[in-house]
């Protein structure tokens, strides 16, 4: 079985604890916020899938290249690095928080995430959102103008002061009036003019103005959809008995589009929109259909059985989702003032940001706050699909909107519905909830979404679903009241919602209730109460204020009564939240006021929540819910730099702060503010690292130090003196002569049990002075520091060195020695071969390397020229690291980049070790990365057309991949390299077809490979744990071969048929080869020898005058699985 679980490799600065990420926190926040990924919407891509078979390679937006690719268990795994044009001189800093990988130049370091999103640095996230250099020339972003001060509120800048986008190097595609922004697509080439404005932007003299803005660029980042009758759960027939449907009400959806033929929305549309480009709102996802018919479908499909919240509203369709699900946060933007401006007064947006657990500061959530109050409108947002606390996404995390959970048809919070609170500030999200568990309703004509019912209808889970119940009922509650403002509907919906499962942390102010709704009369201001963070020591008390306001013609009694628990969920004494009155009358047309205050003394620390209930005369209650973090003990740990001139530091730096007791991370990008940092730590255990560098005026590094205290108790408030002055060289030297190109240093730190570890590290130029200080051996945990060097035969610039040394060197407990040898005793000599395959062609090489025992202690290499065609010898340190030679080509033309990758493999000392890059025969094979596997109740195949003779992968952007199957002799699915289909309990018998093509006039072999597969499948493993199915593989292997590809006359070429690996096949039963020296326009039979298990060769005799010979194999085993495969000029004649 191939696990899809497991401890992540870690590269920089991440925890990992059970297999999965734990809990993050930054200095301003306590712990305790997971931020681990939940369950995918039904039409989510894995990322595995989106990312592809191979690696990808990401461009910054300041010109760096970043390669990464991920392990089978799908975690991100950073190869290699290459510094833009004139920017050799930069380091990099790698953090990994969860599942994102962040790559960050040191020259930028000190404007993320101030000026810079640190979103433009995943570059997971950036590759999984298909911002791959292969896919994109530029990088989309949103520029945002900001307050000296950093609010939340955008600066509402005078027109004066516009900045002069050209100079920047920025032209506006959309102009974001309610976040005081513009989007546009940021070439890449084009960007260093906007960051030397960031670095210095009031010296900076292109504006109109004499006081320029202060700028910050965010990635305009992926928005992506967040995925019988359940109108009764919410009470709808009771508010249609009463005569309110929705008439007279606007209610926007922006989603995927609508399709507007379907039986139950064809006369609700009043007007639409298309944000995305795509040039019309047809829905081709089937999200926005569904979502639209939750909130107000006629239900006529099914005779009013799955009939909307909201029959009698009227629709605007925003189209802000493309026809794959996916958008950008200013398309979303975009719709939001568009539907605001057009008069809706409900706005529906079951999407969000993945990832992006936002304390409310982002463009989304801003803009939801701005055209609330602009407009009166009222936002209803999807809390998102990740299921752990402190997972509500962004535009969610808004203060305006009205954020909605999941509930399944027992009012049971669902497993994927993101919890509280929101990051950053503990601020209580979700705020209501809603159904969410297989809801039916419309299915746009010829979508796949979710699971189909009939032609008409499709069951869908996620708070996608929740949402539209609550939007319909909101437009439900306008029509009873339309004087109601966007925020008073959201005050009665959640104060009328009925509490039913969880905390305020999960369900808000409970389920969404309408007769309740349309009962209450008194509204409650604000409409909930967050506390926030009570901070260590707690004395005294917190108080807000509470208003009751009364539209009604008589005053009303409001009984008081605070119900709240401690993060147990026992009951809190009386006095730990306390009220001024226990009674309050509000006045006919008027308001009353309470105050609510909270002892910060009293219950214990963590989570606290409840709610406020106001009971009237007649029983009706209006609940506001509240909740708080108590912090444990905690205190300031002051973190000092001392740079190696014996003074305070003032350049470059990263710290990082580990608890060694929970393995909670503080990490602080940028410089240190006047030479410290400070964070708020509860008492314990620490490992306290730093990075201090200096640069020169141009960015390049001259020099860093590693400094490393890897254990501090902190019982009071501590300071720890990082203090560079200790620093020894760190240092290596090599039996031949070499120039070193590059450094790594990579600490790390674990606890006992190994349920975390925390790490980080950076790439250091070859040319600058690098240190690091010794270390006494830790008693509590294991701590660890790599030091891995590139070097490479003394070598004219651009030039490909005639031997190169990849090495690594690791020491656990303590930091004992800094100088290092290369030696025939720990190094082993490589004879790595490049293929030539084909003509004006650059080509490079880098080598990454992980640690045999320790994955998250890594090398990601450096790319250094080589010659097509030949061969050199490159050192590696032996045994105990597993390395990946990859090779990069990119066609000088520019029209193709090519990749060629392995997998890992250790030398042992003493091996005579060889490996080919690119060597033929090019032909479809099975790897690690290429798979047939059965995942639960899906057959998934991840394969790539072509594989070199040593097995490495190869992926072009100018590829044509075609994959197709048939099950039990019907056609599917297809797609290029990826795809899952459904295996019935019974099983089936498959047939799976890949075709590749590659046309491109410098490509001379392997420019068609055709393979079809039969096998039989049944469910197996679980959808975190897969089975390999025993297909047929084949490799081929043709004597005489040389580094141009080419072949004798007369050869012989070895067939292997084999099966997927991990797998125990059956015999084989029967093979048969041809070979072809026309292209394929004829094929002439072979006569194959067996030589072993599934082993044959051939004596292949070509004619003269042959350029190229064409393959082509069919073998069959004993269950009746076959292969047929065909190459296409699969090697030349010499």
């Amino acid at each position: 079985m191939r696990a899809r679980t497991g401890a992540a490799a870690v590269l920089a600065a991440v925890l990992v604890g059970g297999g999965t990420a734990a809990s993050v926190a930054v200095p301003a926040s306590p712990p305790g916020l997971s931020a681990s990924a939940g369950t995918s919407q039904s039409a989510a891509t894995s990322a595995s899938a989106t990312m592809g078979a191979g690696p990808a390679t990401v461009t910054l937006i300041t010109g760096d290249r970043v390669t990464l690719t991920r392990t089978a268990d799908g975690h991100p795994l950073l190869t290699g690095i290459e510094p833009g044009e004139g920017r050799e001189g930069v380091g990099f800093l790698q953090l990994v928080e969860n599942d994102r990988l962040y790559v960050i130049p040191t020259d930028v370091a000190d404007l993320v995430p101030d000026r810079l999103d640190r979103a433009l640095f995943d570059v997971a996230g950036l590759a999984e959102a298909g911002y791959e250099e292969s896919h994109q020339g530029t990088v989309p972003v949103i520029v945002q103008t900001i307050t000296a001060s950093g609010a939340k509120a955008p600066a509402r800048r005078a027109a004066s002061a516009e900045p002069d986008w050209a100079g920047l190097g920025i032209e506006p595609e959309r102009k974001l009036e309610s976040v005081d922004a513009v989007a546009a697509d940021l070439d890449r080439d084009a960007a260093a003019d906007l960051l030397a404005a960031l670095h210095e932007p009031r010296a900076d003299a292109r504006t109109t103005a004499d006081t320029p803005p202060d700028l910050k660029v965010w990635l305009d980042a992926p928005v992506r959809a967040l995925d019988a009758d359940s109108t009764p759960q919410i009470g709808a027939p009771e508010a249609w008995a009463a005569g309110y449907t929705g008439e007279g009400v606007t209610v926007a959806v922006l989603d995927t589009g609508v399709d507007t033929t379907h039986p139950d929305l064809d006369d609700v549309m009043v007007g639409s929109q298309d944000f995305t480009g795509s040039g019309s709102t047809s829905d081709r996802v089937g999200h926005g259909t569904h979502v639209a018919s939750i909130a107000l479908g006629s239900g006529d499909a099914s005779d009013g059985v799955n009939r909307g919240v909201a029959p009698g509203a009227d629709l605007l369709v925003g189209k802000v989702l493309d026809d794959d699900g996916y958008g950008e946060t200013s398309w979303v933007i975009d719709g939001m003032e568009w539907a605001a401006g057009q008069g809706a007064d409900i706005v529906n947006l079951s999407l969000g940001e993945r990832g992006n657990y936002s304390d409310g500061t982002d463009p989304g959530s801003l803009a939801v706050n701005a055209l609330s109050a602009e407009h009166g409108t009222l936002f209803v947002i999807s809390a998102g699909n990740d299921g752990e606390y402190g997972t509500v996404s962004a535009p969610g995390a808004a203060d305006a909107a009205l954020t909605v959970g999941a509930v399944d048809d027992a009012d049971d919070v669902t497993w994927f519905s993101s919890r509280g609170p929101r990051g950053g500030d503990y601020a209580l999200k979700p705020d209501v909830t809603a159904p969410g568990d297989e809801i039916v309703a419309a299915r746009g004509a010829g979508t796949e979404l979710g699971t189909v019912v009939d032609d008409y209808h499709v069951a869908v889970s996620g708070t996608s679903m929740a949402a539209p119940h609550v939007a319909g009922a909101a437009a439900v509650l306008k029509q009873a009241r339309p004087e109601l403002t966007g925020q008073e509907l959201k005050s009665i919906l959640m104060g009328s919602a009925q509490h039913t499962s969880g905390t305020v942390w999960d369900e808000g102010a409970g389920r969404i209730y309408l007769p309740a709704a349309l009962d209450q009369q008194v509204a409650a201001s604000p409409s909930s109460l967050s506390f926030g963070v009570l901070a260590y020591p707690q004395t005294g008390s917190e108080t807000r204020t509470l208003t009751y306001e009364n539209p009604t013609d008589a005053d009303v009694t409001l009984d008081l009564a605070v119900d709240a628990t401690d993060p147990d969920g026992e009951p809190l004494p009386a006095d730990a939240a306390a009220l001024s009155a226990a009674t309050v009358t509000v006045p006919a047309h008027g308001t009353a006021a309470v105050d609510v205050t909270v002892d910060t003394t009293s219950g214990t620390p963590g989570r606290a929540s409840g709610a406020v209930i106001a009971t009237t005369a007649d029983g009706g209650v209006v609940r506001t819910t509240l909740g708080w973090y108590k912090e444990s003990e905690r205190y300031d740990l002051t973190v000092e730099g001392i740079g190696r001139d014996g003074a305070r530091h003032d350049g470059g730096a990263l710290v990082n702060v580990t608890n060694v007791d929970d393995g909670t991370l503080f990490s602080e990008f940028g410089e240190l503010e006047n030479g410290t940092w400070t964070g708020r730590v509860p008492a314990g255990t620490y490992s306290v690292t730093g990075k201090l560098w200096d640069g020169d005026a141009e960015g390049a590094i001259t020099e860093l130090t590693e400094v490393m205290e890897p254990q501090i108790e902190v019982t009071s408030d501590t300071t720890v003196v990082l203090d560079a002055t200790a620093g020894e060289p760190v240092s290596v030297t090599t039996e031949r002569p070499a120039d070193r190109d590059q450094v790594y240093l990579d600490v790390f730190r674990q606890d006992e049990p190994q349920t975390w570890i925390s790490g980080f590290g950076a790439t250091i130029p070859g040319d600058a002075d690098v240190y690091a200080t010794p270390t006494e051996p830790v008693t509590e945990g294991s701590f660890g520091f790599g030091a891995a060097f590139a070097l490479a035969a003394p070598t004219a610039a651009d030039e490909a060195p005639a031997y190169t040394y990849d090495l690594m060197h690791f020491q656990e407990e303590a930091v004992e020695t800094l100088a290092f040898a290369a030696t025939s005793e720990n190094t082993t000599a490589v004879t790595v071969g490049y293929a030539d395959l084909g003509p004006g062609v650059d080509m490079s090489s880098a080598r990454f390397g992980v640690l045999a025992d320790k994955e998250w202690i890594f090398w990601p290499g450096y790319s250094r020229p080589v010659e097509p065609g030949a061969t050199r010898t490159e050192y590696v340190t032996a045994n105990d690291v597993n390395w990946i030679n990859s090779a990069s080509l990119s066609v000088r033309d520019g029209s193709e980049d090519m990749s060629i990758n392995g997998d890992f493999r250790a030398y042992p000392l003493g091996e005579a070790a060889a490996d080919t890059l690119g060597g033929a025969v090019l032909n479809t094979q099975l790897t690690e990365h290429n798979t047939f596997d059965v995942q639960g109740d899906r057959l998934v195949v991840n394969i790539g057309a072509w594989t070199d003779a040593d097995r490495h992968g190869i992926t072009s952007s100018g590829d044509f991949e075609n994959l197709r199957v048939w099950q039990d002799g019907t056609e599917v699915d297809a797609d290029d390299i990826w795809l899952g289909v459904p295996i019935p309990a019974q099983g089936a018998d498959y047939r799976v077809v890949l075709d590749g093509v590659r046309d491109a006039p410098w490509w001379n072999r392997s420019t068609r490979v055709s393979t079809e597969w039969t096998v039989h499948a049944e469910p197996g493993g679980s959808e975190d744990e897969s089975v390999e199915l025993p297909v047929l593989d084949v490799a081929f292997d043709v004597d005489g071969m040389d580094l141009a590809n080419e072949a004798p006359k007369r050869t012989t070429a070895t067939v292997i048929v084999g099966h997927q690996a991990g797998t125990t096949g059956s015999k084989i039963v029967d093979a048969r080869f041809w070979w072809s020296p026309d292209d394929g326009a004829t094929w002439r039979k072979a006569t194959l020898r067996r030589t072993g298990t599934g082993a044959y060769t051939a004596d292949l005799r070509v004619p003269a005058g042959t350029e190229h010979v064409s393959l082509r194999v069919e073998a069959k085993d004993k269950a009746g699985a076959t292969i047929k495969q065909t190459v296409i000029r699969a090697y030349g004649v010499r």
